[in-house]
């Protein structure tokens, strides 16, 4: 089974700017940054499907970055020592400059290198006096446990994950059982990898936990 592949997804805090026709700049914060979108903080509402271009000022002082991307979704959040109310923009990014992805390869954490497997040795073992022998089927002082049983999986809880074809307006949502978001979101990408041909151009916008299996 195809498996897609994970984008890097990094958590920042990069001062930008939205710009937008005839007005002046507005002042943001970028919170998360991926190969296939962004988050901002910012006083600007905009809207599903809206278009937003925004002005990346990197921390390591290097020129200003220029990104173009569609707002997927929005959600207002609370501010500190602020009394505007504040907006988390998702966006998507299709088509991301090369110096986007530079600061996205500059704060990725590094891969962790595949450990090598080291061979031990076996001892073998050595003969037991005939006393002790004797004595091996007496029952030992701890008897070890068996593995733990998983949950069943008619107890765990629903997750509703939505899915967005990187660069193309179609969408999908899941909704499934899993034991965490994380499990939720493995679970969506396995499924949709089973029945789409096209699943390496997906990705995961958002994975929300539901009370029922309700659509």
């Amino acid at each position: 089974m195809a498996r897609i592949k994970r984008q890097r997804r990094v958590r920042c805090k990069l001062q930008c700017e939205i710009v937008q026709p005839n007005q002046r700049p507005i002042p943001a914060r970028l919170v998360t940054l991926s190969e296939g979108g962004f988050a901002v903080i910012t006083t600007l509402p905009l809207g599903q499907g809206e278009s937003i271009r925004v002005v990346i000022k990197p921390d390591n002082g290097g020129p200003a970055i220029k990104v173009s991307g569609i707002v997927w979704n929005e959600a207002e959040t609370s501010g500190i020592g602020t009394s505007s109310r504040l907006h988390r923009l998702g966006c998507i990014v299709s088509e991301p400059p090369a110096a986007y992805i530079a600061i996205l390869d500059r704060l990725a954490p590094p891969a962790r290198p595949e450990p090598i497997p080291v061979a031990i040795p076996v001892r073998r073992p050595e003969s037991m006096p005939e006393a002790e022998t004797a004595e091996a089927d007496l029952p030992r002082s701890r008897e070890l446990q068996p593995p733990p049983k998983r949950e069943p999986e008619e107890t765990l809880p629903y997750f509703r994950i939505r899915m967005k074809q990187i660069g193309g307006p179609r969408t999908r949502i899941l909704t499934l059982r899993a034991r965490s978001a994380s499990h939720a979101e493995q679970l969506a990408l396995d499924e949709l990898a089973r029945v789409c041909r096209d699943s390496e151009g997906w990705g995961v916008l958002h994975v929300s936990r539901v009370s029922s299996g309700g659509r």
